[in-house]
């Protein structure tokens, strides 16, 4: 292989890396790999061609060089655009993990079956949350356990003891309220006939039978 074909081959490995540059940023590491190229393409040929062959060479480089700039400024400028969307959004994302890591041994009521994953109201709102693989009914109470990434992780548990003493009073009371109705319609007003004294009659010794016998 002549000076020639070797510093045309260096030459356009330095165009295909401008060319990926440009399709994949990687924020100028293909550039410098390109105007590497084109500075052996042109020490070359510098070294081994005649003069017109050097002008040609470095009329190239003149052009390569600011081509190969240009590329890299506005690679950088992509960059950093990225990293600044990527920076705007990362607030919003961070604040929806923080409340839902909040949520962490917090108690709820289950508001959907969750077959394993349904919804739970915590606190009066809903969340979109998941079982360790246990089917629950709705209106259980659960507690959340973990968070993995933005599931929200719940186990079942006891109601809390407020709860529990209100709901068994409201039992209590329902179990002796139909008690208090049958006996009172049990006992109802007694018949007149019923609490009246007896009536007691006269024996006939206690009346003077006035007959007639003395006339």
């Amino acid at each position: 292989m002549d000076y020639l074909t070797l510093a045309l081959v260096l030459f356009s490995l330095g165009i295909i890396l401008l060319l990926a540059e440009v399709l994949l940023p990687t924020g100028g590491f293909l550039v410098v790999g390109s105007l590497l190229f084109f500075a052996l393409g042109v020490g070359i040929i510098l070294a081994r061609g005649t003069v017109t062959e050097a002008v040609v060479a470095v009329a190239a480089l003149a052009v390569g060089f600011p081509a190969a700039g240009y590329v890299a400024v506005a690679a950088y400028k992509r960059m950093s655009v990225g990293g600044e969307l990527e920076s705007s959004s990362a607030p919003l994302e961070i604040a929806g993990l923080a409340e839902l890591e909040a949520l962490k041994n917090r108690t709820g009521k289950t508001v959907s079956p969750m077959r394993p994953s349904g919804s739970v109201e915590f606190d009066g709102r809903r969340i979109d949350a998941m079982t360790e693989g246990v089917m629950l009914d709705a209106g259980v109470w659960v507690r959340c356990v973990a968070v993995k990434g933005t599931t929200v992780i719940v186990r079942q548990m006891d109601p809390p003891a407020d709860v529990a003493d209100i709901d068994a009073g409201a039992i209590a009371d329902e179990k002796r309220s139909p008690a208090a109705n049958i006996k009172l319609e049990a006992s109802p007003n007694p018949p007149a006939s019923a609490t009246a004294p007896p009536v007691q009659r006269a024996s006939l010794d206690d009346f003077d039978l006035d007959i007639g016998l003395d006339k």
